[in-house]
């Protein structure tokens, strides 16, 4: 049965082993990185790779056309325009891939950083593959002249869906007197399963999901007719948002490593138009036991494997939620500070010196005031050696 068949190939990505996995990346290893990028050096080629001409038609959709200077220059140095480019001011990244996998995944990918078109080098040391050590997620640009980028980390056995830690790595761009250049200042890892980092902030949660369709066991798909009328929000409280057509509501959830689960939901009880799946929305979930995230977007999992319900981030920036609404739902509260001159709103305190010029060089931007012994890392208030009172001075 085609349903029952899509549903299992879907869990079973759970326990599938990546005993293929590339090299270890270990310089996500060293508390500082070493500096691979120098300035004015030329964008590298992208390594050689022969398509397979079955999978360059079918991941043909996987490639855009250059838009400005920078995808330009990264085009003609032989990669294939990856995703959307990011820009901050005169600050653009750009991504890149030399090749794809079978499910169009990226294969020999780099993200490489600009300055006013003037190229200032690139996140990593090398091209990744995905789903190896070390692959690069979304860069996240914050400021002109600050941007972090978390890597998948892979231990011998973690299921190909979901690495056992993420290192994130936090860059300083620079525009000095022999060039622009992108530098590593440091690197972060964590497991995935820590309990002083939940998955909520950096996987699933502080955003909104809207539904694709709703896969049931006997082949029924269950399609909406606007993705936007049936959401769904995971609050760092322990609490989900849900609208279910005309109706909204909210109520507990759990979530320890893939189980999920949600308590009983309070919404409002409207009469939505004919051909509305408000109920059986609604009824799904509370039968969901279990999540997973693949290709950037959500799965979960029912009872019995009776369905599953398929989400896409809302649209922009993935659908992650703004730094105000990030700062405000993960126990912070919203403020401003004097930083310096390139430093944008929402700057990551637990990084020292954004905020430590002197007055005349220095300019009022929104920061996040997080709780007692935690910083604001650019996505979420995380646990902080220091008080918060050093970070910001």
């Amino acid at each position: 049965m085609p349903g029952r068949a899509a549903l299992a190939a879907l869990i079973t990505l759970v326990v599938t082993w990546a005993g293929g996995a590339a090299a270890s990346a270990t310089w996500l290893d060293m508390p500082t990185p070493p500096a691979w990028n120098k300035p004015v050096a030329k964008i590298p080629k992208a390594p050689r790779f022969d398509p397979d001409p079955f999978l360059a038609k079918q991941c043909a959709g996987e490639t855009r056309a250059p838009v400005s200077s920078a995808d330009r220059a990264v085009a003609a140095a032989g990669w294939k325009l990856l995703g959307a480019s990011q820009r901050f001011g005169e600050t653009e990244v750009v991504l890149g891939r030399s090749g794809l996998d079978g499910m169009c995944r990226p294969l020999g990918y780099q993200a490489f950083v600009f300055v006013g078109g003037r190229f200032a080098g690139t996140v990593a040391p090398r091209p990744m593959d995905s789903r190896t050590d070390g692959a690069a997620q979304v860069p996240q640009l914050w400021t002109a002249g600050a941007l972090s980028v978390a890597f998948s980390r892979y231990a011998k056995g973690d299921p190909l869906c979901c690495p056992s830690r993420v290192s994130t790595v936090q860059y300083r761009v620079d525009d000095g007197p022999k060039g622009p250049l992108v530098t590593a200042t440091g690197v972060t890892t964590i497991a995935t399963g820590d309990p002083a980092f939940p998955p909520t902030p950096s996987s699933i949660g502080l955003r909104t999901w809207h539904l694709v369709k709703i896969q049931m066991m006997d082949d029924t798909v269950l399609v909406p007719d606007h993705p936007s009328k049936y959401t769904l929000e995971l609050g760092s409280d322990g609490r989900a948002s849900v609208r279910a057509d005309c109706n909204r509501g909210s109520g507990s959830y759990k979530l320890e490593g893939r189980s999920l689960s949600f308590g009983p939901m309070a919404t409002t009880r409207a009469m939505c138009p004919p051909g509305s799946l408000s109920d059986r929305y609604l009824a799904q979930l509370g039968h969901v036991v279990s999540w997973l995230e693949r290709d950037g977007r959500l799965h979960l999992a029912t009872r019995a494997d009776g369905a599953i319900l398929e989400f896409q981030p809302a649209p922009g920036q993935d659908g992650l939620m703004s730094p105000a609404e990030r700062c405000t739902r993960s126990g912070g509260t919203v403020g401003t500070a004097s930083c310096c001159g390139l430093v944008g709103d929402f700057p990551s305190t637990c990084l020292l010196g954004a905020c430590g010029c002197s007055l005349e060089s220095s300019h009022p931007v929104q920061v996040c005031n997080c709780p007692s012994g935690q910083c604001f890392d650019g996505k979420s208030c995380v646990p902080s050696g220091k008080p918060p009172g050093d970070q910001l001075r």
